[in-house]
């Protein structure tokens, strides 16, 4: 997939997920299966840097954290977004079901 795909695909929001950096968690403001844009980072954060992060799951209750890396595209009042590799190789199929439960819970 291309970086010009990527960045078209829609971006979704899930209330299960947030983002570890540091041992400190930040809101996911949205995301798709290569980007994501994380609400509250630190600013000393800076476009280009590879950063080290994890995905924290809250599964009924149970915290499951996915760690990856990435590179960071922005760091500016919309957020931090980043350009990750996805932490599993079943990562479109756990995000696919992630909102799944969600939108059919509402």
């Amino acid at each position: 997939m291309s970086q010009s795909q990527a960045s078209t695909m829609p971006r979704f929001s899930l209330k299960c997920m947030q983002v570890a950096i540091d041992l400190k968690l930040y809101p996911v403001v949205s995301m798709n299966i290569q980007d994501v844009l994380i609400g509250g980072a630190p600013d000393w954060i800076a476009a280009k840097q590879r950063i080290d992060f994890s995905f924290v799951i809250d599964l009924q209750g149970k915290e499951r954290r996915l760690p990856t890396y990435g590179v960071v595209i922005t760091n500016d009042a919309r957020g931090l977004d980043i350009r990750y590799r996805p932490p599993t190789s079943q990562w479109r199929a756990i995000l696919a079901k992630l909102l799944t439960e969600e939108t059919g819970a509402r």
